[in-house]
């Protein structure tokens, strides 16, 4: 696991993708500069989302893609690498480059750290849920051209819970959007700007660690099927 986690990091820096990771979420620090501060409890949470959670869906599937052409997936088949780690290894890198990049969206974006611990808990969360689900969804797509579409239509669905949350999606059917793993992220991201009840917090980390233990059988199952066995 060693081994894989330190591949991953010099393969991720030497094709720029974790520095570019971090500079995205220096430039979301930077773009909240732009905001009053009156506006920072709406905007912060929405701009930590795409960091840990669209960036990190995305940018592993750019990953996936570049070391299929590599054939450095195709090896795990014929190689004594266990594959489970492969995809444990490129989450935990995510998701720890994800609580850099949360610490420099508030730091520069808030000038502040106030309720720091929060973010970086639901950050951690949701990250490896997306991720997870980023390597589960992108197993199956040779490029970012086939890859734009699901990325959209993860992009849509998760900010609907913020639409939900501020009271625009008033009717009864739209309760299903807890279901959606950003909304439990949401209240983490808030936490820092309001009062968020206890309980709150704890039934939204346990939901998150149900999607990660979702998210985490369908990278196993799709991973394995159409990555490292090739089918379509």
């Amino acid at each position: 696991m060693r081994n894989i986690l330190k591949t991953n990091l010099v393969l991720g820096v030497r094709s720029y993708v974790y520095p570019i990771y971090l500079l995205v979420a220096l430039a979301y620090g930077l773009m909240l500069l732009a905001f009053p501060e009156r506006y920072l409890p709406t905007m912060v949470p929405v701009f930590l989302l795409f960091e840990p959670g669209l960036v990190g869906f995305m940018f592993v599937g750019t990953e996936i893609f570049a070391e299929k052409k590599d054939g450095a997936i195709g090896a795990l088949a014929v190689t004594p690498i266990d594959w489970r780690s492969y995809i444990l290894a490129k989450t935990l890198l995510l998701s720890l480059l994800s609580i850099i990049g949360a610490v420099l969206i508030m730091a520069v974006g808030t000038r502040s750290l106030n309720g720091l611990p929060y973010v970086i808990l639901g950050v951690f969360l949701v990250s490896i849920v997306y991720t997870l689900l980023g390597i589960a969804v992108s197993a199956k797509y040779r490029d970012l051209d086939d890859y734009f579409v699901p990325i959209l239509g993860v992009l849509v669905v998760s900010l609907l819970p913020f639409a939900h949350y501020h009271g625009y999606l008033t009717s009864e059917v739209w309760k299903v959007l807890y279901l959606v793993p950003s909304y439990p992220g949401l209240y983490f991201f808030k936490a820092p700007f309001e009062e968020i009840a206890t309980r709150t917090l704890v039934y939204s980390a346990a939901a998150l660690l149900v999607w990660a233990g979702i998210a985490y059988q369908l990278a196993k199952i799709r991973f394995y099927k159409y990555a490292v066995e090739g089918l379509r």
